[in-house]
């Protein structure tokens, strides 16, 4: 899109999305300040070792309040392992689609995190779209794959209690269903070490959950019965006096975090509550019904630990455990009493003492380590002693009110650059910890001498640089040709939420006389001034940003005179591409830029200069792109390369992915245009008004096809000359984020009666909220799914299958991931369909209509569709731009 169109369509976001700012956004989430609450918090973990793992299908799908009562409320190590990263859905805050929202999603979930207090994990599968079929679910993300996925994460994990999402039934995508049914099967599995032996070969151990169990299907029924007995309704409404929340309060505020899904902000009133039923599904505790919690009968304090014996006597191993255990009541009733200062003293001890077990633990289970019988218990202990050990110095440096931190002075960071990395420790007056060292890793320099005692705090600071191989910041995650499943790649532990930074300081500590090691992410801060301070791992990025606009660029075969010089011919014939080049290193830079295309095709200039003068510095070159007389149709590659006097050479840029709620994030591509040579033609001096919803690139394919596009901004909608358009689009959801489109609405119904065409794409609930069609109609839930479902028109002389394109069986192949969705239902019967289509699945059999639907209004026309344009469009499906055109063009019918 040409920067004056993007940055009409930027303001009228802005305008949209412009409100008053609130406290919401600058939100100190449980558990993320070093006070009394955290250490509250901590001592509760210290006080479990039980560990809960739910999986699911999406971010979204989580129980918050479950996961918070869990995690904050009783200290349980809580696991979420979400099938997909939801990258598959829409977006109602920005543009990001695939890959970018299924990181914005990702993000959203580790923000959900900061209240829910869980940590997130993921499989290979992907988000293919909405799905009626458990069974097409499992066969597009392939079954061994999925199940094995899910055994590694149980088998790393080690829950005591698994539970998945929904057992069975129909409601909402069967994702959901099916994930939870692969979960079941890995339950079992995970035990087995003749499954999946190659996670053996790699070092992990098999292992048995005691319960697994789902969500029952009821839990969303408004009036639902009460349990069976082979289900549990976990009890969230206590009031939590150290959150001074309920745990459904604190899971719906974790909740809001979802904003791209359009969540409710709003949060629970007085006396509300929620919460979800679970059935029992499998278990190994020879229980045929569920107990009145999740954990019933499993002793998941630390003395509970000697359950791994098997039964065996190990009266040493008990006393220990008991006496850790001391420390932590000790250390809760010190800091109630006295302060958290207090709790120092019982938290040193207990941490000593878990060292001192773990160093013993063979010898106090009374046989050789060699010993089978031993071997397991040691290893099962020694794990859930470690998460202690870790628990005990984060609790010790909350209770002493130790700050450690490092920061960088640059977040954008390029291999071989240089960056002043400064670390800083810190403890009130009187305190008696010390910094032994700090040390960096990940980073070409180290600091010297940075050590002392806290009484004043102390302060380092070197320069350090990038080494050449660091890994660029961006999805470790590839989508594969074959499956709906993405390849990780192998040196990224398995589903974590992204690479892990490389680049951390690491403390040593003495507290109370005890080492303590804290290891800390290398951070650049910077301030916003919607969401307060901000934060960011260090983002590893090329040494330019090469970005290339458009995405798409659409050459269209026209039949047109050899000679003819018409502004209309001259942009069908070639097209402008953008290369708009960023400097990211330190201080001044020159490059050639230049398109590498295809054998015949031309780019005038062939290559241009550019200099900078400074980082984040940035040039634009526009190249007019030709293709030689004879090319046939079909689609080809341009790829635009940035040269730099060094010989250094940059063919990738990257999206910046970043929101107040949501850190920042790249996702790297290549500086590529897809150039197509298509049969497609629009009518001639077509000019469009385009009505901006939730954000999607249907303006820039319009504009490829030959057409002006103009943004209607809620000025222009209200009180402008909309008569000047040949046709008015609506963009998707637009009746759901724009006040001024669903106040002003006549004016759109007035353009249609004066002889104008409009255009409405998908809508949701909001257009059902009054009557803005031109007759009495309401968006429904119906959809098709299958985007291979064949398609029947209804009217095959109507022009939008024949002007000016002749719309044929070919036009429908290769769409992605579904035909369409959120088409019209009830509707008055002046509303006339234009297409039919089936999907395949028992679910969803019945023939859906409202999927493209005419009204006749006044001297014009309303039209409303449910197809996918604005996702066809952007993958490049020909039959969409044909389609796209014939629509535009009834403007001039």
């Amino acid at each position: 899109m040409p920067r004056a169109l993007r940055a009409a369509a930027a303001i009228a976001a802005a305008v949209l999305l412009t409100g008053p700012v609130t406290a919401q956004l600058r939100v100190a989430p449980v558990g993320e300040r070093a006070d009394s609450q955290t250490l509250e918090l901590l001592l509760r973990k210290l006080s479990s070792t039980g560990t809960f793992m739910q999986t699911d299908a999406h971010p979204d799908d989580e129980d918050n309040g479950l996961l918070a009562m869990l995690g904050q409320g009783q200290g349980i190590r809580t696991a979420l392992v979400t099938a997909t990263r939801g990258d598959g859905g829409q977006n109602e805050i920005g543009p990001e689609i695939g890959q970018s929202l299924g990181v914005l999603r990702t993000e959203e979930l580790l923000a959900v995190h900061r209240f829910d207090g869980a940590e997130q994990y993921f499989t290979r599968a992907v988000d293919f779209g909405y799905s009626f079929s458990v069974e097409e679910s499992i066969e597009k993300w392939g079954h061994d794959e999925i199940v094995g996925d899910l055994v590694r994460h149980i088998r790393t994990i080690r829950p005591d209690v698994v539970a998945g999402f929904l057992c069975g039934g129909q409601a909402g995508g069967l994702h959901h269903q099916a994930s939870a049914k692969l979960t079941l099967e890995a339950f079992r599995a995970a035990a087995d070490p003749a499954k999946y032996p190659e996670q053996i070969k790699d070092g992990l151990r098999p292992w048995q959950a005691v319960r697994y169990f789902c969500t029952d299907e009821t839990s969303f029924s408004p009036n639902r019965p009460p349990p069976t007995p082979d289900q549990v309704a976990p009890d969230l409404s206590a009031f939590d006096s150290a959150l001074g929340l309920t745990y459904p309060e604190l899971g719906l505020e974790a909740r809001s975090m979802h904003k791209c899904q359009g969540t409710s902000q709003l949060q629970m009133l007085p006396g509300q509550s929620q919460g979800r039923i679970y059935r029992l599904q499998d278990h190994t505790d020879d229980r045929a019904q569920a107990g009145p919690g999740l954990f019933e009968g499993i002793d998941a304090s630390l003395p509970g630990l000697a359950r791994f014996t098997g039964g065996r006597s190990a009266p040493a191993l008990a006393t220990a455990l008991r006496a850790i255990q001391q420390t932590v009541i000790d250390a809760r009733a010190a800091a109630a009493a006295r302060g958290m200062a207090a709790a120092v003293t019982p938290l040193v001890a207990g941490l000593r003492a878990t060292r001192a077990l773990r160093r013993d633990l063979s010898k106090l289970l009374g046989s050789a380590q060699d010993d089978p019988a031993v071997a397991m218990p040691q290893y099962e202990i020694d794990f859930r002693l470690a998460q202690k050990e870790r628990q005990f110095q984060d609790a010790l440096v909350v209770a002493a009110a130790v700050r450690v931190d490092a920061l960088a002075d640059d977040g954008v960071v390029t291999p071989g650059q240089s960056v002043t990395v400064s670390v800083y420790a810190a403890a009130p007056a009187g305190t008696t910890a010390q910094l032994q060292t700090a040390a960096l890793s990940g980073l070409d320099g180290q600091l010297e001498q940075c050590a002392g005692p806290l009484t004043a705090p102390v302060t380092c600071k070197t320069t350090a640089k990038i080494p050449i191989g660091t890994h660029l910041s961006t999805p470790y995650w590839t989508l594969r040709k074959d499956a709906a499943r993405y390849d990780f790649e192998p040196d990224v532990p398995f589903g974590v939420p992204f690479r892990p930074s490389p680049f951390h300081a690491a403390f040593d500590l003495t507290i109370g006389g005890e080492h303590v090691a804290i290891d800390r992410v290398v951070q650049f801060r910077y301030s916003d001034l919607v969401a307060g301070e901000k934060r960011s791992e260090l983002n590893v990025s090329p040494a330019f940003n090469v970005r290339v606009d458009p995405d798409i660029a659409l050459f269209p075969l026209a039949n047109l005179p050899p000679d003819s010089a018409t502004p209309v011919a001259s942009a069908l014939r070639r097209k402008m591409v953008e290369v708009t080049v960023s400097n990211n290193q330190k201080g001044p830079a020159a490059v050639s830029v230049a398109l590498e295309l295809p054998s015949g095709w031309t780019a005038d200039p062939a290559s241009a200069r550019a200099t900078f003068a400074r980082e984040d510095e940035h040039t634009t070159v526009r190249f007019a792109v030709t293709p030689p007389d004879n090319v046939a149709r079909g689609e080809f590659t341009a790829k635009a390369v940035a040269t730099a006097d060094t010989g250094a050479t940059s063919d990738l840029g990257y999206q910046v992915v970043e929101y107040p709620h949501v850190h920042r994030r790249h996702v790297v591509e290549s500086a590529a245009v897809r150039l197509k040579r298509l049969d497609v033609a629009v009518a001639p001096g077509l000019k469009v008004g385009y009505v901006m919803g939730v954000g999607d690139t249907v303006p820039e394919a319009i504009q490829q096809l030959g057409a002006s596009v103009t943004m209607i901004d809620p000025q222009t909608l209200a009180a402008g000359d909309l008569s000047r358009f040949d046709v008015i689009v609506v963009g998707v959801r637009a009746y759901e984020r724009r006040p001024d489109l669903r106040a002003n609405n006549q004016r759109l119904l007035g353009y249609a009666d004066n002889g104008g065409t409009v255009i409405v794409q998908y809508q949701r609930a909001e257009f059902n909220a009054a009557q803005y069609g031109p007759y009495p109609a309401k968006t429904s839930d119906a959809r098709i799914t299958d985007e291979n479902a064949p398609m029947e028109i209804l009217q095959p002389e109507h022009p939008i299958f024949t002007t000016p394109n002749k719309i044929g069986p070919d036009d429908w192949r290769g769409w992605v991931q579904e035909r369409g969705t959120y088409f019209l239902g009830e509707r008055d019967s002046r509303y006339v369909d234009l297409l039919r289509a089936q999907d395949p699945f028992p679910y969803n059999r019945e023939p859906k209509t409202g999927i493209l639907v005419e009204a006749r209004v006044g001297n014009g026309r309303w039209i409303y569709t449910g197809l996918g344009l604005w996702r066809q469009l952007p993958a490049g499906v020909d039959g969409a731009y044909r389609l796209l055109a014939n629509l535009l063009s009834l403007g001039k019918t």
